[in-house]
């Protein structure tokens, strides 16, 4: 109750400070003739409040809007106003909107970040004082100045800090279908670079604004020509064809908003390499989905690596936004209730994770731009009815409401002129702050374990070591490579070891990437995403804390790429060549790129000369390869390629090459869409099966091995798909939709696979094909019956994004070469995989180290869990269901007719970060049929 009254005391007391014209106070007033000393645009002052449901909806500062002399507005431009009733602005209008903006004032300026995955420009626009933009790049060097005090001591900085000024980077258009953040950039721009009223000039004056109007451009364009062509015209929120296309970018879909510790999409490396260029001291990223403002703080638990500073700001900034918006009269501003502040893969923690204070918004969406009746009695978050009051929602939104993207713009931007005004009159503690946050950070890396993070170079994987070095360098991290070797405790330091010292800025960073998560047990409210990410495991990487500070002492020197700690060799001239597995994420690529090489695996432990190689070796016959494209794959993989005079003697496995098909759902593309990029990065050949080929049959005669990407859907939703009273809902290319019918094109989206398409994959298998299934993926064949003897459940379980412990139970099946009896997955939340007690020779590898259930009879005697067995989670949390996990099926493989089925029971391929499980993919790809054992042959 004190925080409310807190809130109402702070609000009442911004209302009376505000000191806005009586005539733009109230919304229900006539429109004022001038604005800050600028004629008024009446017919698009007229038009915002027609476009806007209710009043109470608008405030003074969106309430009329100036007609400048030179500067367009976004009527000027388009031809109509921001968040217009049934209009929706494309890429090249938007851009070229903001290039005009800039052509027309010395106050702004357009940037290009880079393209994206299509080939699309990102663009950012700067806004300032015209004194500030022209000398733009001096404040840009003051940041980079205050972003490392091992270069500016703390005097240096109070002189910089005197007159720095704070760059705010504000980005919109991430999530494509979220239409409103695109739509109100444009006013938001026109409004900072145009208007003359106090707070207009103040923030110029005291803020270097910085817009990406739109983030996910491919996406923004393909939802464009949706919504223009499906959604347009329907005023229905509750009875309406899909609000988003089945496909935003060239790979991800809402998870592109999850790709901040993977890096692995160009708009996010284009992003972090904007950041470390700029330094901008805050971030407000523009999102709708919960009514009517969110302003972002997070319930807790708030992830360590987090300066409290930063915290702090969240804090401070968020009530002074809700104080100020709900002191000018607008329902449903709120915070606190909405997301942890855990997972540090958010676009928006690239300023978090470095010393800066990212943000963002949530307003109200219609996924459209038609104006439509809402139910919010249902809407939930944090456990409460967002239509009630409560300290962090003290003027909650109302159970119904007539809504429109006016009244979303409304908000959005009122919110973000608040936000600027705050960073303005507090510029200078802002810029101290980001000093003082880099400062805490390097004197942290010197007072207090770990003192440096090691990462040996003798590795499983150098590939993937190669590649996560990389990464971090990526991050902005640095890394030595150590000149000496040296004794820390009981670790042991060798000349070439990658040391991450960790008194650097973003040494909390490194240290939260690579420290083990602990996610609270008794945490008030669960967790919104992932809870691990530890990189050595999720990376298949040996690495070592350093607790001893006289690491730091190390003679070293700073590497800027993993090329300096691994070169790959030269091939050898040679009869054979012997590639041991040892789950590399790059053993796929050696067998997929080079389709024409005879290869065989060892089937067993094996023997040449004084050598000994383990089941899973790798023998290809230097007749069959190209010797420079065999390079090549070793230069991309590292993997070892040793030279045998024959191939050894023993039981081999000759690995065909399968003609792959991946089925696709329209109903969901996301996770497929970090198949599909993994498979590409592998060289690993695939189709796509939409659902009319897969209903057509004859799938033998054209694929080998289909693999069912983790659907996240159930057999019923993938049966029926996307509701049929839409048909035709086409995806295609045509002149008014080119950026539709890429990846994957239908003339009609509408229906699932069908009773037809579960027959002809049934049919499929019987005759000899293989199915692989990640994931949910595998409930096709699971919950349909064609794989008998197996179950999926979920006995309440909750398993978020976490690290778990494996175990190996059939080290001879092919599907797990190359990895140890006890290893691990990262494993989210999903269905179990379950067979009974006489079918637990099924089993190939199981989460954690209980035993599978058996007939008394057929137990062996099993020893008790040894001491050194390890914890069943290894980084993350499980919070309920515990017992349910340890035990569970990992992999299973089953006969079925002449056929096989694999089913991988969490998904090995999540956003492209758990690359250590990858090889288990490969496994069933390179071995799909060589699975059976010999009792099943036919």
């Amino acid at each position: 109750m004190k925080i409310a009254r807190f809130l109402c005391v702070v609000a009442l007391i911004v209302g009376l400070v505000a000191g806005f014209p009586a005539s733009v106070l109230a919304s229900g007033d006539e429109i004022p003739a001038t604005l800050g000393g600028l004629p008024v645009d009446m017919e698009s002052s007229k038009a915002i409040r027609d476009a806007t449901t209710e009043e109470r909806f608008l405030t003074p500062l969106v309430s009329a809007i100036p007609d400048h002399a030179t500067i367009p507005s976004p009527r000027d431009f388009l031809g109509y106003i921001a968040g217009a009733p049934g209009e929706m602005t494309n890429v090249a209008e938007i851009h070229g909107y903001y290039r005009a903006i800039a052509e027309a004032t010395g106050r702004a300026k357009v940037i290009s970040l880079g393209k994206t995955a299509e080939g699309r420009e990102m663009i950012a626009l700067f806004i300032a004082d015209e004194e500030t933009i022209a000398d733009l790049d001096s404040y840009v060097a003051k940041l980079n100045a205050l972003s490392d005090p091992r270069k500016t001591n703390s005097e240096e900085a109070a002189k910089i800090i005197a007159t720095a000024k704070p760059i705010y980077w504000i980005t919109a258009g991430l999530h494509s279908t979220e239409f409103g953040p695109p739509e109100t950039s444009l006013e938001i721009a026109y409004r900072l670079a145009a208007e003359e009223r106090p707070i207009f000039r103040e923030i110029r004056k005291n803020v270097i604004t910085m817009i990406t109007p739109v983030f996910e451009v491919d996406g923004r364009n393909r939802s464009t020509e949706w919504f223009h062509k499906h959604g347009k015209g329907h005023t229905n929120a509750y009875d309406r064809p899909p609000t988003s296309p089945p496909f935003w970018g060239k790979y991800t879909f809402h998870d592109n908003n999850r790709d901040g510790i993977g890096l692995s999409q160009p708009m996010t490396k284009n992003f972090l390499r904007g950041f470390l260029k700029y330094k901008p001291t805050l971030s407000l990223d523009l999102h709708e989905s919960v009514p009517y403002l969110y302003v972002a703080t997070g319930t807790g638990p708030y992830n360590p690596m987090i300066s409290p500073t930063t915290i702090g700001e969240w804090g401070s900034i968020a009530n002074y936004e809700v104080s100020r918006l709900t002191a000018m009269g607008l329902p449903g501003v709120w915070t606190w209730g909405f997301y942890t502040g855990w997972f540090p893969g958010y676009m928006l923690w690239v300023t978090n994770n470095r010393n800066s204070n990212g943000r963002f918004y949530e307003t109200f969406g219609n996924g459209s731009s038609e104006t439509m009746m809402r139910d919010l009695g249902d809407s939930r978050y944090a456990g409460e009815k967002v239509i009630d009051r409560t300290w962090y929602r003290p003027s909650p939104p109302d159970e119904e409401v007539k809504w429109s993207m006016r009244n979303n713009l409304n908000y959005m931007s009122s919110g973000v002129y608040v936000s600027l005004e705050y960073a303005a009159r507090n510029k200078t503690e802002l810029v101290e702050n980001f000093y003082n946050k880099s400062a805490n950070s390097v004197r942290k890396g010197k007072e207090k374990a770990p003192y440096a993070i090691v990462i040996p170079n003798e590795q499983r994987d150098p590939g993937a070591t190669r590649e996560l070095i990389d990464l971090t360098i990526e991050h902005g991290i640095e890394i030595s490579k150590a000149s000496e070797d040296g004794e820390f405790g009981d670790l042991k330091v060798k000349k070439g070891d990658a040391v991450i010292r960790l008194d650097q800025p973003y040494g909390p960073l490194a240290k939260g990437l690579y420290e083990k998560q602990d996610f609270p047990q008794d945490a008030q409210v669960p967790p919104y995403d992932d809870v691990a990410w530890t990189l050595g495991l999720i990376r298949g990487v040996d690495v070592k804390m350093a607790d001893d500070k006289a690491v730091l002492e190390l003679d070293s020197k700073l590497a800027s790429s993993g090329s300096e700690f691994y070169g790959s060799s030269s091939i050898p001239s040679s009869k054979f060549y012997a590639v041991r597995h040892k789950g590399q994420e790059g053993i796929g690529e050696l067998r997929f790129a080079l389709p024409g090489a005879s290869m065989k695996a060892a089937a067993e432990e094996v023997k040449a000369g004084d050598e000994i190689y383990p089941a899973g070796t790798i023998f290809i016959d230097a007749s069959t390869v190209d010797r420079n494209a065999l390079g090549q794959v070793v230069s991309n993989t590292l993997l070892e390629v040793e030279r045998v005079s024959e191939i050894p003697k023993g039981k081999m496995i000759e690995i065909d090459v399968p003609r792959i098909g991946m089925l696709h759902s329209w109903t969901s593309t996301q996770n497929a869409g970090w198949v599909r990029f993994t498979l590409d990065q592998s060289k690993v050949p695939y189709s796509i099966i939409e659902k009319s080929e897969l209903k057509a049959g004859n799938l033998r005669a054209k694929y080998d091995v289909i693999l069912a990407p983790h659907f996240g859907r159930s057999l019923r939703g993938l049966i029926t798909g996307v509701d049929k009273k839409w048909s035709p809902l086409a995806y295609e290319t045509t002149d008014k939709t080119p950026s539709h019918g890429k990846i994957v094109s239908s003339s009609d989206i509408t229906g699932g696979y069908g009773f037809e398409g579960l027959a002809a994959l049934d049919k499929f298998i019987n005759s000899g094909g293989t199915f692989v299934g990640l994931g949910t993926g595998g409930t096709l064949v699971v919950d349909s019956g064609i794989v008998p003897d197996v179950a999926m459940s979920s006995p309440g379980i909750n398993t978020p994004g976490s690290v778990i412990t494996m175990k190996i139970v059939d080290k001879t099946s092919p599907l797990t070469f190359g990895y140890d009896e006890f290893t691990h997955a990262f494993r989210g939340n999903l269905p179990l995989l379950r067979v009974g007690k006489d079918e637990t020779h099924l089993v190939a590898a199981q989460f954690g180290t209980d035993p599978l259930p058996k007939r008394p009879w057929n137990k062996e005697k099993e020893k008790k869990k040894e001491a050194k067995s390890p914890p069943l989670v290894l980084s993350g949390v499980i919070l309920s269901g515990r017992s349910a996990v340890d035990g569970a099926p990992a992999i299973i493989s089953a006969s079925v007719g002449r056929g096989q089925v694999v089913l991988l029971g969490w998904n090995p391929m999540h956003r492209h970060l758990n690359h250590h499980d990858h090889a288990f993919v490969y496994n069933a790809l390179m071995f799909w049929n060589d699975l059976r054992k010999n009792s099943e042959m036919p």
